[in-house]
Order: C-alpha cells, then sequence, then structure tokens
C-alpha cells in the first residue's frame, strides 16, 4: 500500500489597504482629538501677559503651553528671529509632556561677546515627554539648553534658542 503525500498550501491575502486605512482614521483620531482638547486647555487656562514675564516664567509658560499642546501660544514666547528660523524645520507634536524641572539662571550669552541683546539668561530644562514627529524620540526623558534675551532694556524678555548643549 502506498501513501501519498500532498502539500497543501493555502494563500493568506492580508487586507493591506484596510489595515491603513485603519491606521490613517486612528492617527486622525488622536490628532483631532489632542487639537480639540488644546483649544479646550486653552479657554481654561488663557495665556499670560507674556510681556510682563521675567526670564524664568518665561521658560515656565513656553512649557506649560506646550503642555497644554497650545503651540500658538508656545510660539508666542519665542523670539521673532528664531520662531522664523523654526518655521522650516519640521514640526514637531507633543502628545503628553509634564515633568518640568527649570534650573536657576546662567548669565551666559549664545554668541557670546557679538551679542545684540541687553541681557541673556540661559537655563538648562528636563522634562518627561511624548513627542511625534522631527526625529524626537517618541517618548522620555528629554533635556535642552534655553536662551532667553531681552533686546533692550525696556523690551519683554523672548525665547532666543533651544538647543541639546550649551
Amino acid at each position: 500500500m502506498q501513501t501519498v503525500r500532498r502539500r497543501l498550501t493555502v494563500k493568506v491575502r492580508i487586507p493591506y489597504k484596510k489595515i491603513l486605512a485603519g491606521v490613517s482614521a486612528a492617527i486622525f483620531i488622536i490628532a483631532v482629538f489632542f487639537a480639540i482638547r488644546g483649544v479646550f486647555l486653552g479657554l481654561i487656562k488663557p495665556m499670560p501677559d507674556i510681556d510682563a514675564l521675567g526670564p524664568r516664567q518665561l521658560v515656565l509658560t513656553y512649557y506649560k503651553r506646550l503642555a497644554l499642546t497650545d503651540t500658538a501660544g508656545a510660539n508666542r514666547c519665542l523670539a521673532d528671529d528664531y520662531r522664523r528660523e523654526l518655521a522650516d524645520v519640521s514640526p514637531v507634536y507633543t502628545v503628553w509632556l509634564g515633568d518640568v524641572k527649570i534650573s536657576e539662571d546662567a548669565r551666559l550669552r549664545l554668541r557670546g561677546m557679538n551679542s545684540a541683546s541687553y541681557d541673556e539668561r540661559q537655563y538648562f530644562v528636563e522634562y518627561s515627554a511624548w513627542q511625534i514627529g522631527g526625529g524626537v524620540s517618541p517618548s522620555g526623558q528629554e533635556s535642552s539648553f534655553v536662551y532667553v534675551a531681552k533686546k533692550t532694556k525696556t523690551s519683554p524678555w523672548r525665547i532666543i534658542c533651544i538647543g541639546s548643549g550649551p
């Protein structure tokens, strides 16, 4: 008696288009949720008068606005030149930000003696974040050096640079 063995092949079709559509819909829903959340929290926690803030309070306000996903409010804390500089950079979407720790100020100039600012301060900021885009790691402990300056004695403080090193 002979036994015959047949190979049974099963073709499994993975519905890539449906999976891609589902993932895209989920990302869209999450983005809409956080946009609505940012608007709602922005109404509950209105933007303070940033022209009246000191340098350390300005840095804290910047990170608080990012935590609320209020990028427009956070951008108001930036100097005009720095905001224009960032316009060409891939956007980073902050999903969650917390545990912000800001060091005491250091009177260090970003561009040394070539600085045209009246006064400059440097802060070391540590925070936990979940961010998407811009080549940023998706989550974890982050740290930045934040430079804040005033152009004249009477002008308001603005963030002139945020970087990973002094």
